[in-house]
Parts: C-alpha cells; structure tokens; sequence
C-alpha cells in the first residue's frame, strides 16, 4: 500500500498541532479520515467541518475495519489500544514525522528547524512564497491567517492545464517544521535547511548541548550539494555545527556585515519593526514586519535569504513580509480588556521566554507590563531552572502558574514546583512575583491586577493561553 494513496486513514493523537495538519491533508485528498485524542481539543470543531470523524478518548474500536493506514503522534504510549489493534492487524502505521517524510517525498522539501523561531520563520517564508506565485505547500506549528489553520495546499495542482505555479527544478515546494526531539528530523530529506539557534533543550532525551549538537551535525550533514544551508551565522552553536558543509550555505546576520544576508538600522516606526536588508552586499532597501522583538528580525531575514536564494523577487517578498503579524500564539495580541492589550506567546524555552520579555519592552518602552508564565514539562523546569530564572528577572511584574504537566514525555522523578522558580527569581532581584497553584487561580490573580497595566504578556506551551482567550 502506498502511504499517500491510502482511502482510509486513522490518526492518534489527532489533537497534536502537527498530525492534525496531516490529517487535513488527507481529508483535502479525498481519503476518508478518522482521529482520536485522550479529551476534547481546541481543533476538534474544525476538523469536524472538514469531514473528520473526531473520538475524544482512545478506543480500539474508534479503528474502522477499512483503515488502510494509521498515523500517531509521538506522545501516544506504545500500549494504546489503537496501536495495539494496529499492529495486532499489520495496518501499516507512521509516527508523524514518518508521514511527514512520505509527504515530502517528490517534492522540495525545506525543513525549518532550531530551538526557537521555526514556526515564525516557516509563516513567513511560506507566505513570501504564497506572495511570489511559488504556491508552496506548508505545515507550520501555528494557525496562519489565511491558510487552513497550520496547513497550506497548493492552490493549482501540477498537472492541472493553464498556467502552473512557479517551481524548484519543477518540483512542488514543501515547507515544514522539522523538530530535534528524539533526533525527528533525521527522518526528513530535504533539500534546505534553516537553522534558527541551537540551545540547550529537551533534557529529557539528549544528554547535554554536545549531544544535541552532535543530532544538528548530523541533520544538516544530510543535505545533497546541490541543497542549501540557511544558518544564523550570529549563533556559535549554529556555526560550529554549519562549518563543514559542503551543500551551497547562505548566512544570516544582524552583526556582521560580511554574511550572505544582513539587516542593519533596526528600528520601530508605528508599532512595526523596519530594517535595512543586504543580500549578496546589494542594498535592498528596508524591510517591514508586523511582529516585535530582535529575534522576529532575524527570523525575517532567514525566511527572506531562503526565498531569494530559489528565485523569489525582491518587491514580493517586501510586501509579503509587511503584511506578516504573526501566527497563532506567537505575540499574538488577542484583544483588550479595557485599555490593557491582551498578548499571547508559546515560549517555553529560557531564550524564547527571555526573547518575548525583550521584545514586550521595546514595543511598549515606559508602559507598565504583567507578564505571566506557566512552565511547561517539569524535567525541563528542573534542568533550567537557573536559566529559566536569569531570563524571569528582568520582568518587572510577574506571575508564575504552576508547571504544566506533559503525556508521553519523561517527566522528572524529582518533585519540582513554580514555587521554586518563584524562589530562584527573588535570589536574583526582590521582584513583584505572585504564584497561581493552578489554572483558575492564576487567571484570578491576573483579573485583579489587569486595570493597572497597560500589557498583559501570557507565556507558555500549556494551556495557559485559554486566560488570554477568557480575558479576550
């Protein structure tokens, strides 16, 4: 049976961001689709609409005896009884970045990978390509206003008569994120790459930053020399790793004048962020962005460097990116409460939370700003808690809800809690830091300090953003 041709196709775990973009694929297809998750989630509704058959527990019985193909996600335990009927039936099953890797087959795969910025630099080039006439297919771990949530089908099929949409050596263009965890991306064959930043993350499953690095080297090891290599030339760890490909490498930077692509006379000018790009030393003018923070900058030019480097024009690519504010969960500014702007973020990670601090300061330089954080898996808590802390200090007002609890991940045998986080912050500075032992709690300390702010930052991977959507 060949995967992509299969009629009837079951997903487990269908409430994760990436195997729902998938099962959205299939459905557009024409296959008959069917899905599961341990509870009802944010997607359901929406895949519902598409024609999906949504099960909100796990079954055996939620398997069709049709079903020719089941996809599952990494989280889902190995004793789930639809694995267990899968297997016990020999039905052909894919772990998500396994179908990922079926669906870039045939096609110009680039993958975005990194600790931080994938799913932001994924958006954006693939709406500079959107823009370009390059009508890429994209799965993005965000919903992107207007695209299918986090999926983007080509528009024209390739063998569709008329005129077709511009491609790489002929070949339909596949844009999607591409994850280190338990070394995933190894599965994935593109044929660029764009690496962000290397940090020290998932401790539940590398060793320490050498090992994660040593996963990166052999990633982007893989690329043919005729691919490319689209790397944060500003990030030691990314160089290191960078140094002995022989794949054409373009490099991005906001320090050195030197690399492939550079942004200089980074600025703010009416709530946007404006730079000056260089490509190849040629001066291509300023660059706009509806997104705040140094990163989103270097994001930009990554998205940019790549489009340019497969042909795309210069004034398409402007625009696309002046029109680019963000995707779901990534400084998304989800409304107000009177005159205080409601602002949801997914970082989890010490840089990205660090990052988003960063940036709320520079949008709103002299405005009072509450930031609220809920850790996301403990083992990762426990392994940064130093980092986590360094990073949290520099918000003036803060509120830490409890950790968020991950299925499927190695969780920490030792007992952690927000409440040391709480501690390890006010070692570093006597800062105005409240404790929200669960959800509801946290959202009622937010209610009672929102009059006073002009800003309200939520920051987490967990379902802290459901605040942001009450307050909103």
């Amino acid at each position: 049976m060949e995967f992509l041709k299969a009629k009837n196709v079951h997903f487990i775990g269908l409430g994760g961001i990436g195997v729902s973009a998938i099962a959205r694929y299939f459905a557009s297809q024409g296959a008959k689709v069917s899905g599961s998750d341990r509870a009802d989630f944010d997607q359901a509704q929406e895949l519902r609409k598409h024609g999906i058959k949504v099960f909100t527990s796990h079954d055996a019985k939620n398997l069709s005896p049709k079903t020719e193909a089941v996809v599952y996600s990494s989280a889902v335990p190995a004793d789930n009884p639809e694995i267990a009927l899968a297997r016990e039936k020999g039905i052909p099953m894919f772990e998500y970045v396994e179908a990922l890797g079926e669906i870039m087959k045939g096609k110009y795969g680039i993958g975005v990978s990194g600790t931080n910025g994938k799913t932001s630099t994924t958006a954006m080039l693939g709406k500079i390509l959107e823009a370009d006439k390059m009508d890429p297919m994209v799965i993005v771990g965000g919903k992107v206003p207007g695209w299918d949530a986090n999926l983007r089908l080509p528009v024209s099929p390739r063998t569709a008569l008329g005129k077709k949409p511009r491609a790489v050596l002929g070949e339909e263009i596949f844009v999607a994120e591409a994850c280190e965890y338990r070394r995933h991306f190894l599965k994935l064959a593109p044929r660029m790459i764009i690496l962000t930043n290397i940090e020290a993350e998932h401790l539940d499953y590398f060793k320490d930053i050498a090992d994660i690095k040593n996963a990166f080297s052999e990633y982007v090891g893989k690329l043919p020399k005729d691919g490319f290599l689209v790397y944060n030339d500003d990030d030691k760890n990314v160089v290191e790793v960078c140094k002995n490909i022989k794949a054409h490498k373009i490099s991005c930077s906001l320090r050195k004048r030197t690399a492939d692509i550079f942004a200089s006379n980074i600025r703010y000018e009416k709530g946007r962020q404006v730079f000056r790009v260089f490509w190849k030393k040629e001066d291509l003018g300023d660059f706009k962005i509806g997104v705040p923070g140094i990163f989103n900058v270097m994001n930009a030019l990554e998205a940019l460097g790549s489009a340019l480097a497969l042909g795309a024009k210069t004034e398409s690519s402007r625009k696309a990116l002046a029109k680019f504010h963000g995707t779901w969960r990534r400084f998304e500014r989800v409304g107000k409460v009177g005159k205080t702007v409601i602002i949801s973020d997914y970082a989890h990670h010490p840089a990205g939370v660090g990052a988003t601090i960063q940036a709320a300061k520079e949008l709103y330089p002299d405005q009072k700003i509450l930031f609220i954080f809920q850790p996301h898996q403990k083992d990762r808590t426990l392994k940064l808690m130093h980092e986590f802390a360094d990073v949290l200090k520099n918000a003036d007002d803060l509120i830490l809800s409890e950790i968020y609890e991950v299925a499927g991940r190695n969780e920490s045998e030792k007992e952690v809690s927000s409440q040391d986080l709480v501690r390890e912050v006010l070692k570093l500075r006597k800062s105005n830091i409240e404790y929200g032992s669960s959800l509801k709690e946290t959202e009622q300390i937010v209610r009672k300090m929102l009059p006073y702010y002009h800003a309200v930052v939520i920051m987490g991977a967990g379902d802290v953003y459901k605040i942001a959507e009450s307050l909103s």
